[in-house]
């Protein structure tokens, strides 16, 4: 199993962080866990086709999670080579609604061709068993209806919240978890109702007994910001401040980001 994260940032614009998006790879499958705007080229950099998607889910359906999607499925349209295997996109309900309303305001450019493109509506418990893993859904508490994603195999257990407030369920999503990915929107002192704060990511993690606390869906407003120090006071596992292509499990170095112009 392989976990990337393509987006560590929130919708505010920053030139360091893109918008949510989670890869993961597990046993020759490609799942994608949100689709921010810039997910789809992330992919590119990752040497990762969008033809390569076998499923893609949802946490819920604010604009920096899951706009790229529909890159995704316009993408897939192309005919150079054509897409020929099913694609599962799965969220909250909802989604069909969402997925019929865009579509129709872009004309059908949506719809696939060449393949078989399955939504499908979770519920607060649903459990999707994959031919090497289990997949279990959470309630999340944002400020819409959003869903936490438990991913477990023989290879570890990946937890992914993506946004939500303190919760019971958020704990539980992360319970010994090899890596538990918690979205940590605003510093302490300016906390926002249905996101995280430092301190929070701390305690959530310590109590869900997670070995690797990994934080996404960071805003600007964090520099100059001390981030680790207010979780240190509760969490004392691995720690990991994310950052765009940096692959959380296995553990290893990021993928550059730069692009280097060649010299004329």
């Amino acid at each position: 199993m392989k976990v990337i994260v393509l987006g560590s940032g929130t919708g505010c614009p920053s030139k360091e962080r893109g918008s949510a998006g989670i890869y993961v790879e597990i046993g020759g499958r490609h799942l994608l866990f949100d689709a921010g705007p810039g997910s789809l080229r992330q992919l590119v950099r990752l040497g990762v086709s969008h033809l390569q998607l076998d499923r893609v889910y949802l946490t819920h359906f604010h604009p920096d999670h899951c706009l790229d999607v529909f890159a995704i499925l316009f993408a897939m349209r192309h005919p150079y080579p054509p897409r020929t295997s099913p694609l599962l996109l799965a969220g909250p309900p909802g989604l069909k609604r969402l997925y019929a309303s865009v579509n129709r305001a872009f004309r059908r450019w949506f719809e696939p061709k060449t393949y078989r493109l399955t939504l499908k509506e979770l519920g607060e418990r649903s459990v999707e068993r994959l031919p090497d893993a289990r997949l279990t859904v959470r309630p999340m508490r944002h400020t819409t209806t959003a869903f936490g994603y438990r991913l477990e195999s023989r290879h570890g257990i990946i937890a992914y919240s993506g946004d939500t407030d303190v919760c019971d369920a958020v704990v539980e999503l992360g319970r010994h978890a090899d890596v538990l990915i918690l979205e940590c929107s605003m510093p302490d002192a300016r906390k926002v109702a249905g996101h995280l704060t430092p301190s929070e990511c701390g305690r959530i993690a310590a109590a869900s007994g997670c070995r690797h606390l990994a934080l996404v869906h960071l805003n600007p407003i964090f520099q100059g910001n001390d981030i680790r120090a207010p979780i240190r006071r509760h969490f004392k596992g691995r720690l990991t401040i994310a950052r765009d292509g940096q692959q959380l499990y296995p553990l290893r170095a990021p993928f550059r980001t730069e692009v280097r112009l060649s010299k004329e």
